[in-house]
């Protein structure tokens, strides 16, 4: 027998065993599922009447389950057979390998991807200062009345979006005053990419009390048309000097339907797109060496044996063809390697086998791609499939990532007290191997969001396929069709309202236990909730079609441990709610959800309710402000809960029973508490209970809302205060600073607004050890004189100045020396102005927000700018 024979057959002999394994789980879960409706209900009378009449409903299905488990040990048997009598060990061990190598699926195409770096080092890439330079030139050489475009162009993973983003940070763009980056991908959305257009071009300016356009000029763009969107565009560009990058461009056809957005004026223009269908082209990096091992292979140090590594290193480099992708991924495969010697780099060099060295494909970088797919452990890699979910050039977002994974079971037989704190973990591996590219980092090092490269998410989105671990709707290369049974379904945007067509009607969803659908404004093909029964995970964020009544039938899937509701239409939750007893996650932000039955303490197992609203006053959300009006109102009953371990936003005013109750719940690690009355009584049981938990509480967020309502004294002098805060927002008017805040030695975010605190503040909080980032809003000072004395703040990295009303000076005098980013809001010109910026050495980013800026205040932080040695960049 061929090896490709016994490829095949070993292929066969895993998918029979993998569907028995999955058909087995479905007995499980409909046992669970028939026995969560018998316990489901807490009324005593009615549950007595159930406990009688439930078990005649379900003798049926007891009886078809008991038959099923007796074909699943027949089919198990049977394969088992399959495997002695064809031999399929004897290909087993190389299997995998052996037909990534060989095989290139006939779905792909050799299409144009791009790499997210937008939070790239420029000092590890090779050859992109020279580029930048060139483009650059381009840029500005010629016609600069007019608009003018530079197409950069070459197929995906030549680094045609890490030179774009290196550009758009350029001291040269950074001065045009008007700037924004997109991306377009294949498949866009004209409406979607237009008013993401708007949002960057429109910043939201001020008061959060005000109403209307006043406060959000961008207030019901997701009713705008087409026309209106591309106006609102035209307008907000027209006679000024703009820097556009649309990213992951295809065709003419497509920059022909874009171009109407932007003006050609009299002013200097530009727009850099990275695209598929000219002629200036980026072509791979040449002439490598072996770039020191250092640097293309990602390693902090060179090893002991660098010389005897170096040959090697020069062939892996040279396989993979002078492509960045490429080198970034086997780099940090090689990072991995705990025996950095020469016969286990010869043992990858032999797997890359002729590698992209004769040919720059996309089928071969694939090739090399998937060799980090099996260089996994086995934990991980049902993790790397799932981010095949995801849709192309969609920023993942760190928390919601880990408590699915959670939810899914994927992190189970890992020895962690906490689920959710392994499945970081996870995460944080897919980052140091190049798996995921971070897109925005805080202050900590933490990974807030990431992206998939788009030839990444093509080789997973391959593998889920082959091993039907994902089905996909609106996708125009993949498609729930050709699977005998759906295990987790994707559905995408461009399904939404058309193409119903393209799919089977009678596709048989019954097994799904995982369904994501993302911004869909029209519902998508008629998926019956009701069907769903071995749902786990559920995610509607963003579908606006999503009604109370669809939340009824939800509420009956009583295997559901993840809801997210984020940004629906949905006004409330159903008493129903209460049935979902494995629920782990319910998460409600962004809706118009505010009241929570009594039936929600029902949930034992809920660790995270979360709600309310943020607004986000700058594009990289680095600012951003609680809106108080949004917050969750928790019904008596709360001491159930023993699992909570989030809770936020609530509202105390209206929770007081609630408040008295959360101190007995021990897990509590993140509470968020609003008080929107006059008056500082609402605050005592809340205060109370926080007394009980000094242990527990990792993240903290108080506010009190109202202008010159000293509300907050009762925190002044806990009995109990969190000895292991992370982190804290305070929010609300103080006499003075809380003296126990002054003791929290893990602190390493703390957030003020409107506390009307004096002069000494920062010399009070300067003391603490691990403060990491800074952020004084609105009112939260009112000194003149911010001063940042020698030994102050030794660990700070990030600073928010935001309205200090009476500020005449900031002066940076030795402390803070570790800042990296300063952003800075200011409703007059500080009369003394800004002082010192050329002392903080590790100075990368300096922000601008807010209503006015002041032209002498920023050419002056200019000029410091361009004389620093960092040459900090400025926005």
């Amino acid at each position: 027998m061929s090896q490709r024979s016994h490829i095949l057959m070993t292929r066969t002999w895993m998918k029979q065993v993998r569907e028995v394994a999955y058909d087995a789980e479905d007995c499980i879960d409909i046992f669970w599922y028939h026995n969560g409706h018998r316990n489901c209900n807490h009324n005593p009378i009615e549950g007595w009447l159930r406990k009688i009449i439930r078990p005649l409903k379900t003798l049926r299905a007891m009886h078809n389950l008991a038959i099923e488990i007796r074909d699943l040990k027949a089919r198990a048997l049977k394969v088992s057979e399959r495997r002695l009598r064809y031999k399929v060990e004897a290909a087993f061990g190389g299997a995998s390998d052996a037909y990534t190598a060989g095989h290139s699926s006939p779905d792909y195409n050799d299409l144009d991807r791009w790499l997210p770096a937008l939070n790239i080092d420029e000092s590890w890439l090779v050859g992109v200062s020279e580029k930048t330079k060139s483009v650059i030139r381009l840029l500005e050489d010629g016609n600069l009345t007019h608009l003018k475009v530079v197409p950069i162009v070459g197929f995906g993973g030549l680094g045609k979006t890490t030179l774009a983003v290196t550009i758009y940070k350029s001291p040269t763009v950074m001065r045009i005053q008007t700037r924004a980056f997109l991306a377009v991908s294949q498949h866009y959305d004209l409406r979607i990419l237009l008013q993401t257009l708007l949002r960057q071009l429109i910043p939201i300016t001020g008061d959060p009390r005000s109403s209307g356009e006043e406060m959000d000029p961008l207030r019901g763009i997701e009713t705008w048309d087409i026309s209106e969107l591309i106006g609102r565009c035209r307008t907000q560009l027209e006679n000024k000097r703009y820097f556009i990058v649309l990213d992951d461009l295809w065709s003419p056809e497509d920059w022909a339907h874009l171009k109407v957005a932007f003006p050609d004026n009299e002013k200097q223009i530009a727009a850099l797109i990275p695209m598929i269908f000219t002629t200036w082209s980026l072509c791979p990096l040449k002439n490598l060496r072996s770039c020191s091992i250092k640097r293309a292979f990602k390693l902090d140090t060179c090893p002991p044996l660098y010389h005897d590594l170096e040959a090697i290193s020069n062939s892996i480099l040279k396989k993979c063809g002078g492509l960045p992708l490429a080198i970034v991924s086997i780099g940090g495969m090689l990072a991995r390697v705990k025996n950095k010697t020469r016969a286990e780099w010869e043992k990858v060099c032999d797997r890359l086998g002729s590698g992209l060295e004769t040919n720059a494909t996309i089928g071969g970088m694939r090739r090399i791609l998937s060799l980090g797919y099996h260089d996994l452990p086995y934990h991980l890699k049902a993790c790397f499939l799932y981010l095949s979910v995801f849709p192309e050039d969609y920023e993942i977002k760190r928390g919601p990532l880990v408590r699915r994974w959670a939810a899914e079971g994927f992190i189970s037989g890992i020895h962690e007290s906490n689920v959710e704190e392994a499945a970081a973990k996870c995460l944080d591996e897919f980052v140091s191997r190049s798996i995921v590219t971070p897109t925005r980092i805080a202050s900590t090092g933490l990974v807030r969001c990431c992206k998939v490269h788009d030839i990444m998410l093509e080789v997973i989105t391959s593998k889920s396929i082959q091993e039907n671990f994902i089905s996909f709707i609106g996708n125009r290369q993949y498609s729930a069709m050709g699977h005998d049974k759906i295990r987790r379904l994707s559905i995408h945007n461009d399904s939404c309202g058309g193409d119903k067509e393209q799919e089977d009607p009678n596709t048989n969803f019954s097994h799904t236990r995982s369904l994501l659908i993302l911004r869909c404004c029209k519902k998508p093909l008629p998926i019956s909730f009701a069907h769903l029964k071995l749902l786990r995970v559920l995610d509607l964020e963003g579908c606006q079609w999503l009604s109370n009544e669809d939340l009824k039938k939800i509420c009956k899937l009583t295997l559901l441990r993840y809801l997210c509701l984020r940004r629906t239409n949905v006004t409330q939750l159903p008493k129903l709610v209460g049935r979902l007893n494995e629920l782990v996650t319910l998460d409600v932000r962004d809706t118009s959800i505010r009241d929570l039955p009594e039936t929600i303490t029902w949930l034992g197992k809920l660790k995270h309710l979360l709600g309310g609203r943020y607004r986000h006053w700058t594009s990289i959300n680095r600012v951003k402000i609680f809106e108080p009006h949004h917050a969750l109102r928790i019904p008596r009953g709360l001491r159930n809960m023993k699992c909570i371990q989030k809770i936020a936003h609530v509202d105390i005013a209206s929770s007081s029973h609630a408040m008295e109750e959360v101190g007995a719940l021990s897990q509590v690690t993140k509470l968020f508490a609003i008080n929107h009355e006059f008056g500082g009584e609402k605050w005592k049981p809340f205060a109370a209970s926080l007394n009980m938990l000094r242990e527990s509480i990792r993240h903290l967020s108080i506010i009190h809302w109202r202008y010159k309502d000293v509300g907050l004294e009762i925190f002044l002098e806990l009995e109990s205060p969190p000895v292991f805060l992370e982190k804290m927002y305070l929010w609300g008017k103080l006499s003075v600073l809380p003296p126990w805040i002054l003791s929290l030695n893990y602190l390493t975010d703390l957030s003020l607004r409107e506390n009307f605190l004096d002069g000494e503040l920062l010399r009070q909080l300067g003391k603490l050890p691990s403060l990491v980032s800074l952020k004084l809003y609105h009112a939260s000072f009112m000194g003149t004189k911010l001063w940042f004395e020698q030994g102050l703040f030794p660990r700070l990295k990030q600073l928010i100045v935001d309205n200090a009303p009476n500020l005449d000076e900031l002066r940076f005098d030795g402390g803070a020396s570790n800042l990296e980013r300063l952003t800075l809001a200011f409703l007059r010109e500080p009369a003394e102005g800004i002082f010192g910026i050329k002392e903080l050495l590790r100075l990368r980013e300096i922000d601008f927000f807010g209503e006015i800026i002041f032209n002498s205040l920023v050419k002056g932080i200019i000029a410091e700018a361009k004389m620093h040695p960092n040459r900090p960049r400025l926005e």
